[in-house]
C-alpha cells in the first residue's frame, strides 16, 4: 500500500490510485502519515479528529473510523493500518510514501549540488519535485500537527525548487529559467534567493538592465513590507553586476539547445484549505475521463467576482495532474484585471510555446501562425491547460488544442456562449457554498477553537458574508489579524457599516469592491447604469417592468441591458423577468449609484420606480375591489412602465408575487419623504 499528501490524500491499492472521500477519514489518516510507521495514541487521535471536543463515546468512535479507513484501504486483517497499544499506526516503509521519497531525494540532489555535480543535481531535484501535485495535505482538515507538518514539507518544497533552478544555472540552462523565476518571485514575493537566481539568469541572458531593475524591486518591496535592505548576497550580486565583475563566458547562450525537456508544471499552488464543491468536482472528474478516451475536452466555469472559479479549477487540476504526463499549461488571462489590460491570445501562445521547448526564433510575429504553431507543438501530448480569468471567447479560441488528449478548463466572469456553439464547450455555472461549507470554511481559516468559543458571532459574520468566498475569506484574514478582538467586536463592526469598506483587504487583487468594479467596467455604459440604479430599489428582487422604470427605459431594451447584466453575473435572472442580487453586490450597487448618479437623477429614478408600483398597485386593487372608492393619483412620471392586468386571478397573483418587495418599498419611500407615495400604496395594498 501506498500513500500521497504532496496535494489531496490518495492511496494505491495496487491498481489504482484512491482519494480518500470523508473529513474524519481524511483526518484520522493525516494523523497517522503526519510520522509514518509511529503509533499514534487514541488521544491524540482524537485530539486531531474532534479537538477539544471529542464525543462521550470517543473509543468507540475512532475504531469505526478506522474500520472503513480499513475497507477503503482493502486492508480487513489489518496489516497496513494495525491496532498498537496506545493506538494505531500505519504499518509502511519510507519510499511507500511520497513525502519521504521527496525527503530522500532532494537531499541526494542537494548533495550532488554541493558536491559540484550539477546535472545530477538537476535531475534528482527535478524528480523529487515531480512528486508534488498542490500543496502537502491540501484536502485534509487543517489540525495543528497537518497544519504544521504541511508548512514543513511545503518549505522543503520551496528550498529543493531553488536548489534545483540554482543546478539548471549551473548547468547553462538560464534562458529557459527567466519565466518561471519571474513568477516564483511573484509567487513568493519575500523569499531573496529566488530573486538573487532570476537577477543572475537575467544577467546571463546578457539582460543586464532587467536585472538591475529587479534588485530595485525586490529592495523597495522589502522596504516597503518589513522596513529592512536586501540580503548581503543580493546586495553584493548587484554590486557585482554593476562593475561587471561576473565572469562573462557565464553570459553566454549555449549554442545548442538543452538535451533533456522539462516537462511544464505551471499550476499556481492550490489554496487551503479547501472545503465543498463536491457536485462541481464530480462534473470536473466526468469531462477528465471523457478526456482520457482520446478526445479534447474544453470546460469552461464561470461566475460571479468572488465565487471561488480559480481555486476550484486550480484545486481540480492539481487532483488530475499525474494522468497529464506530459505537464500542466497555466495562463492568468487578466480579463477582469485592475489595471484594464488583459493579456494578448499572441502573448499567451508566445509563453505556451516557449514552456513547450520551441526555440523563441522559431516562433512567427502573427497570430494565426502562433495558434497553428501551438496547436502542432500540443498534437500527441496529454496535456493540461488552465486558461484563468478570460474575458471573453475571442481570447481563448487561438489557445485552444486541435486534436485529442488534452482537458482544457477555462474560467470567466462571462458566460462563454460563444465558445459552447462553436467549440462545444461544456459549462458550469459556480454557486454560492452553502451554510455548512462556509462554516467549515470560515472555522479553518480562524481556527476551530476560536469560532467555537463564540458561535453566534461568527454565525452573524459568515450570514454578513452572504456564502461568498472572497468575503468569508477577507472576513476570516481580518479577524485572524486582530486576535484579541472578540468575534463578536468583529460582527458588531460589520453591523455598523454601511459600505464595503468592511470587506477592505488592501490589496484590489482581494478586495470585495475591487473584485466587483473589475466585473463591472466590463459592460456597457447603459448596462452599467441600469446596474447603479438598481442599488436605489430596496426589495429582495425586481421585475423587468420595475427595472425599466428605474432606468426609463422600454421594457424590450431594459430587458437587454438585464441579461447583459446576468451573463456578468452581476445579477442573477432566477424566474422569467424576475432578477436578483446578492446582497453584497446590492451593497455595491448602492455605494455605485451614490458615487456616479447625482441627487437630481437619483430622485427621479426612485420617483419613476414609485410610480410603477403606486400605478401598477392601483390598477390590480381596481380588478381584485371593484367597488372601492376611486383615488386620484398623481400622473406617471415619463419612463414609467405600468403593468396590466387581464383578470382578478392575474392581479392577484402580482400582490402574492411583490408582496415582500411593497412592503419593503412603502418602508423606505416613508423614511425618504416620499409621503404621498407611502399613502397611496398603503392603500392599493390593504385589503
Amino acid at each position: 500500500m501506498r500513500f500521497r499528501v504532496l496535494g489531496t490524500l490518495e492511496a494505491f491499492d495496487g491498481t489504482q490510485w484512491h482519494a480518500v472521500p470523508a473529513a474524519k477519514w481524511r483526518s484520522l489518516l493525516a494523523a497517522l502519515l503526519v510520522d509514518p510507521g509511529r503509533v499514534v495514541s487514541l488521544d491524540q487521535l482524537a485530539a486531531e479528529m474532534w479537538g477539544d471536543s471529542p464525543p462521550r463515546t470517543v473509543a468507540n468512535q475512532v475504531y469505526g473510523y478506522v474500520s472503513r479507513l480499513r475497507r477503503l484501504l482493502g486492508d480487513a486483517d489489518g496489516r497496513i493500518l494495525v491496532t498498537h497499544s496506545p493506538g494505531y499506526r500505519l504499518a509502511v516503509d519510507d519510499e511507500d510514501v511520497d513525502a519521504a521519497l521527496f525527503v530522500s531525494q532532494a537531499a541526494e540532489g542537494m548533495q550532488a549540488l554541493r558536491a559540484d555535480d550539477p546535472e545530477q543535481a538537476a535531475r534528482l531535484l527535478t524528480s523529487a519535485l515531480g512528486l508534488w501535485r498542490g500543496t502537502a495535505f491540501a484536502d485534509a482538515p487543517p489540525t495543528e500537527a497537518v497544519r504544521a507538518a504541511a508548512d514543513h514539507l511545503n518549505e522543503l518544497r520551496i528550498a529543493a525548487m531553488e536548489a534545483r533552478i540554482e543546478a539548471d544555472l549551473a548547468c547553462g540552462r538560464h534562458s529557459e529559467l527567466v519565466a518561471e523565476l519571474q513568477a516564483l518571485t511573484r509567487e513568493h514575493p519575500l523569499r531573496e534567493g529566488l530573486w538573487r537566481l532570476w537577477m543572475l539568469a537575467l544577467y546571463r541572458c546578457g539582460r543586464q538592465a532587467e536585472a538591475l531593475a529587479a534588485y530595485q524591486s525586490v529592495r523597495g518591496l522589502l522596504d516597503e513590507e518589513l522596513g529592512i535592505e536586501p540580503c548581503v548576497e543580493l546586495r553584493d550580486l548587484h554590486g557585482a553586476i554593476l562593475r561587471g565583475e561576473l565572469d562573462p563566458v557565464e553570459r553566454t547562450e549555449p549554442e545548442s539547445p538543452p538535451e533533456e525537456f522539462i516537462v511544464p508544471r505551471q499550476l499556481p499552488t492550490a489554496a487551503w484549505p479547501f472545503v465543498g464543491r463536491d457536485a462541481e468536482l464530480r462534473w470536473l472528474a466526468r469531462l477528465s475521463h471523457e478526456s482520457e478516451q482520446g478526445r479534447t475536452v474544453i470546460s469552461a466555469i464561470d461566475g460571479a467576482a468572488g465565487i471561488g472559479k480559480t481555486c476550484l479549477a486550480i484545486q481540480f487540476g492539481h487532483r488530475i495532474a499525474d494522468r497529464y504526463p506530459d505537464g500542466q499549461l497555466y495562463v492568468n488571462l487578466r480579463g477582469s484585471d485592475p489595471g484594464g489590460v488583459p493579456v494578448e491570445p499572441s502573448a499567451a501562445a508566445q509563453a505556451f510555446l516557449e514552456a513547450l521547448n520551441v526555440a523563441p526564433q522559431r516562433i512567427p510575429d502573427d497570430m494565426e501562425s502562433q495558434s497553428a504553431l501551438l496547436r502542432s507543438s500540443l498534437a500527441g501530448k496529454r496535456m493540461l491547460m488552465l486558461l484563468d480569468n478570460a474575458r471573453d471567447a475571442d481570447q481563448v479560441r487561438p489557445l485552444l488544442p486541435g486534436t485529442a488528449d488534452c482537458l482544457v478548463i477555462i474560467t470567466s466572469r462571462q458566460q462563454l456562449t460563444a465558445l459552447h456553439a462553436t467549440e462545444g464547450v461544456s459549462t458550469l455555472t459556480l454557486g454560492l457554498l452553502s451554510t455548512a461549507e462556509t462554516s467549515e470554511l470560515f472555522a479553518a481559516r480562524l481556527g476551530v477553537d476560536r469560532v467555537a468559543r463564540e458561535p453566534d458571532a461568527a454565525a452573524e459574520i459568515i450570514a454578513r458574508c452572504g456564502n461568498l468566498p472572497l468575503a468569508l475569506v477577507i472576513a476570516a484574514a481580518r479577524a485572524a489579524a486582530r486576535p484579541k478582538l472578540s468575534l463578536a467586536a468583529v460582527a458588531a463592526e460589520m453591523r455598523a457599516s454601511l459600505s464595503l469598506d468592511a470587506f477592505g483587504a488592501g490589496d484590489p487583487g482581494i478586495d470585495i469592491s475591487g473584485a466587483f468594479s473589475w466585473s463591472f467596467s466590463g459592460v456597457s455604459i447603459a448596462a452599467a447604469r441600469l446596474f447603479r440604479l438598481l442599488g436605489l430599489h430596496p426589495g429582495p428582487e425586481i421585475s423587468l417592468a420595475a427595472a425599466a422604470s428605474l432606468a426609463g427605459r422600454p421594457p424590450r431594451r431594459a430587458a437587454t441591458l438585464l441579461a447583459e447584466l446576468a451573463r456578468s453575473h452581476l445579477i442573477d435572472e432566477f424566474r422569467p423577468q424576475r432578477y436578483g442580487l446578492h446582497d453584497l453586490m446590492r451593497l455595491f450597487a448602492s455605494e455605485q449609484v451614490n458615487l456616479v448618479e447625482d441627487r437630481q437623477q437619483r430622485d427621479a429614478a426612485t420617483h419613476r420606480l414609485l410610480d410603477h408600483y403606486l400605478h401598477t398597485a392601483h390598477a390590480a386593487d381596481r380588478l381584485i375591489n371593484p367597488d372601492r372608492d376611486v383615488v386620484s393619483l398623481p400622473v406617471a412620471s415619463p419612463g414609467t412602465v405600468i403593468a396590466t392586468f387581464t383578470d382578478k386571478r392575474h392581479a392577484l397573483d402580482w400582490f402574492a408575487g411583490e408582496r415582500r418587495v411593497l412592503l419593503a418599498l412603502i418602508q423606505h419611500a416613508r423614511s425618504t419623504g416620499w409621503h404621498l407615495h407611502t399613502r397611496l400604496l398603503n392603500r392599493a395594498c390593504t385589503p
